[in-house]
């Protein structure tokens, strides 16, 4: 969930060279009538909850007793709200967390209580049209998204893997015992407790040419 999202746009009708001389008229062919225009586009963080499985002994009927409930996560130290950081492999604090005991009443931690990363993302598009008369002209347009090539997080694995109720090792770590990153779970698709496993879309462009008449 993202709470607000800012919009800016902006278009700049590029300076033109002179065409009252020859060197002036050759240049303005090939410089004039360009047209660059923008739009900046911002975004809150995204408002998430930690989640958890249980390998054993973790069914809702056994941590609540109830079918219309499940227990909730337990947070066990302060997460400050932080759910975003430059390291993509620890995107907030993974020790604060601990799985539901049995008999759980679905109160232990509230919804949402961890924010994302703002977006930010930068779009440009450079367009001259150039007029052959009447209603002919051709336009000649080159759009970029992401100009900046901004790496924006969009998901993280929030859900821990534990062993039971009764033991608490996390059976998806991002880290070993050691501190050291875990090898088979550098990519996305293998991403451990807390690490990103989801991104936008990186720079990409298009060219257009447009004939009207």
């Amino acid at each position: 969930m993202q709470r607000n999202t800012y919009k800016g746009t902006f278009t700049w009708d590029l300076p033109d060279v002179g065409t009252s001389s020859s060197i002036g008229r050759a240049l303005g062919v090939v410089i004039n009538d360009w047209q660059l225009s923008g739009v900046a586009s911002y975004q809150t963080g995204n408002l998430y909850t930690v989640g958890y499985s249980y390998t054993n002994g973790g069914s809702q009927l056994n941590i609540t007793g109830s079918p219309n409930y499940s227990g909730r996560v337990l947070i066990t130290g302060d997460h400050g709200g932080e759910g975003c950081s430059s390291n993509p492999y620890k995107q907030f604090n993974t020790s604060v967390f601990a799985g539901p005991p049995v008999g759980s009443v679905g109160l232990e931690s509230g919804q949402n209580y961890l924010t994302g990363c703002w977006d930010k993302f930068w779009d440009f598009a450079i367009a001259r049209t150039i007029r052959f008369g009447g209603e002919r002209q051709l336009q000649l347009r080159l759009e970029m998204f992401n100009a900046f090539n901004t790496v924006v997080i969009t998901g993280r694995n929030t859900t821990m893997q534990l062993a039971s109720p009764t033991n608490q090792t996390i059976g998806n770590p991002q880290y070993d015992a050691a501190g050291n990153l875990i090898p088979t779970r550098l990519t996305p698709e293998n991403a451990g407790f807390g690490a990103a496993n989801g991104a936008a879309g990186l720079r990409s462009m298009q060219a257009q040419i447009r004939f009207r008449f």
